[in-house]
């Protein structure tokens, strides 16, 4: 206690000051716990449901649409001996192993 202080009034009122602070700060982090948990709630609740999309099935259609592009894109012929298809201008059919340089037959 203060040697001035005759009936202890200066430190009841610190005394006062500290729980007042105290409890001040209780009710902020009260206050702010509650509304960064109300904005996780409403969060919760308005969320968005994507359409449900065929997505294994649109690769594959994708897939399949790639693979005929790059066939046609690529200069495909038929061999005359198998019927396989083989790339333009190569000497021999890859699958049958019959000479095509040769365009007599």
């Amino acid at each position: 206690m203060f040697p001035s202080d005759i009936f202890g009034f200066v430190s009841g009122i610190f005394i006062l000051i500290f729980v007042i602070v105290i409890v001040f700060f209780i009710i902020v982090i009260l206050i702010v716990y509650k509304l960064l948990h109300s904005n996780v709630d409403n969060v919760k609740k308005r969320s968005v449901k994507a359409p449900k999309i065929p997505f294994v099935s649109s690769l594959s259609s994708l897939k399949e649409n790639e693979k005929k592009e790059l066939i046609s894109a690529k200069d495909v012929n038929n061999c005359k001996y198998c019927g396989e298809n083989i790339e333009e201008n190569i000497a021999f059919c890859p699958y049958c192993g019959s000479n095509l340089a040769s365009k007599d037959t």
